[in-house]
Order: C-alpha cells, then structure tokens, then sequence
C-alpha cells in the first residue's frame, strides 16, 4: 500500500478520499476473526452470551454504543458501518420484535457475514444493508436512533457522514456513537500509514472538531464523554495494526503519550424537533427542518 494523506473533515482531494477508501475496504475485507479479547473490553458476558462465536471474534470497534444509546421496545436503530453485526444483534433485543435494527456496510463481506449471524440467532427484526455512510441507502426522517461504533473516524469525508445521519433521522432522533479522539497530531509517517487509518487513528478528530462537525451538521445537545484511554497496547489488540505500524507507535510517539495515543468517547447529541429555531442556522435549513416534522 502506498502512504496517505491524513484528512479531516473533510479529505483533501477526491484521489486521496479514493486511496483512504481503497486501504479500509482491502483491510476490512480480508480481516478474520481472532480472539474474543477486544469484544471483552467493551462487552459484558451477558451481553456476548448467545452471540455467535465468530461475531465476538470479529468485533473490532471501540466502544460500546448500545450501552449509551437508551433504546426502546419499537424503534428503528440504524448502525452506520456494522461490520460483523455484534451492535445489531444486541439492539435488536432491546428494541423487540415490534422495532427493527439496520446495519449499513460497504462491504458485501461483512454484509454477508452479519447476515449469517442474525439468522443464526433468528434476530428476524434485523436486516443488512450494503452502502457508504457518506450516501446512506435510506430515506429522510425515517431512523430513531442512529449509533455507530469507530467508523465514522474511517470516513475520509467526516462532513458528509454526520449531515447523512441527520438527514436519516426523525425530527428529535437520537445519535449514539464511539469513536476515537487525539489530543495531540500524530507524527506524519503515522498519520500517512494505511493500518492507521484502518484502525481509525488517523482519522481521528479533536473533540473540539468533532463537536463543531456534528453542530455544523445541525444536532443538538451534543455531549462527548471520555470512555478509555486508547495506547498502544489496546493498538496491539486489534488484527488492523500492522507489527511495523507498532514499532513506529513505539519509536515515534513520546513514552509517557503510549499508554494514551487516543481516547474512546462516547458521543450523544438528537436531532431537533420542527418546533425549535436553531441559533446558526439558515431560514431555509430551519424550514427545511419544520416540513420534515410534519
């Protein structure tokens, strides 16, 4: 894989966005299931029991969103980038047959393996979905509840990803995801390397930035609370970092930073209803918002 330009909000050029897609989709693709390690940081055990094996084993993010997420018999969740389908399936017990969960993934692999795992559990109120963040397949106002877990930071076009969650959204629709945040820029020959980006670290924003992206984007109530400190050793967890991409964690980054190269944080923040005036925003945005709660 060649180097990468490290973007933001939003990337640099289109062939940069190009190049981060091309590296996440060959690392996801051909990433297989190790141990139950990172799943166990996150999840509790009756949350992981009567979960298929190989979903536990595939867990790769870095939280867990449906702690946080508040959910209710009969809503509709969607879950932006749900991989092997380990958040699907557990909102889907707190929703219950009367509400429905849908993942979108970019990856037929992953579609195809959480699609497994919901008929092996008869989570008959799930379903997969193949499409981009950036583009969801879905239409306006039609989602409750919105969570996603380390992959908005996967996204080289961050701007897009929290407008397509808005748009999704119903009028006072929830948002709750994880993801990870620097303190501090990452030395270049790290922000430029593939598995950092495919393990979501070069995409990472400040939480400043990532406040204002998700208030640009129109939420409210926006709060981001620190879960974890993420070093190098919960780095060495995950089948995305790649041994030289390790030893440059350890060589470029200063000791007392390696137990803290990013922090996991959950963040909320809701949709407003059609009744309120947004501060900040156009005439035209705020009746825009009006005529979707009608």
């Amino acid at each position: 894989m060649t180097s990468l330009h490290a973007g933001h909000l939003e990337g640099s050029d289109f062939l940069q966005q190009d190049a981060i897609r091309a590296a996440v989709r060959e690392t996801y693709a051909t990433v297989r299931p190790t141990d139950r390690r990172v799943a166990e940081r996150f999840y509790d055990r009756a949350e992981l029991a009567g979960l298929p094996e190989d979903t536990v084993r595939i867990a790769l993010g870095v939280g867990n969103p449906i702690r946080y997420a508040d959910l209710r018999p009969g809503e509709r969740v969607v879950d932006l980038g749900s991989g092997g389908g380990i958040d699907c399936l557990l909102a889907a017990r707190h929703v219950g047959p009367t509400g429905d969960v849908i993942g979108i993934d970019f990856l037929p692999e992953m579609i195809d393996r959480a699609t497994a795992a919901a008929a092996a559990v008869d989570a008959a109120n799930v379903r997969f979905i193949q499409g981009e963040i950036e583009a969801l397949p879905l239409p306006d106002d039609s989602a409750d509840v919105i969570v996603s877990n380390g992959v908005p930071n996967l996204s080289p076009r961050k701007v897009r990803v929290f407008a397509e969650a808005f748009r999704v959204l119903r009028p006072g629709g929830r948002l709750a995801i994880v993801d990870l945040v620097l303190d501090h820029d990452l030395p270049p020959e790290i922000a430029t390397h593939p598995a950092a980006w495919a393990g979501c670290l070069s995409g990472a924003l400040s939480e400043i930035a990532l406040y204002k992206g998700l208030r640009r984007a129109g939420f409210r109530d926006v709060a981001i609370e620190r879960v974890d400190d993420f070093g190098i050793d919960e780095c060495a967890l995950y089948p995305l970092f790649s041994d030289d991409l390790l030893a440059l964690l350890r060589s470029r980054v200063p000791a007392e930073r390696h137990g803290s190269i990013a922090a996991s944080v959950v963040v909320r923040a809701r949709k407003p209803t059609g009744d309120e005036i947004l501060p900040g925003r156009s005439m035209a945005t705020n009746a825009r918002i009006r005529r979707s709660s009608r």
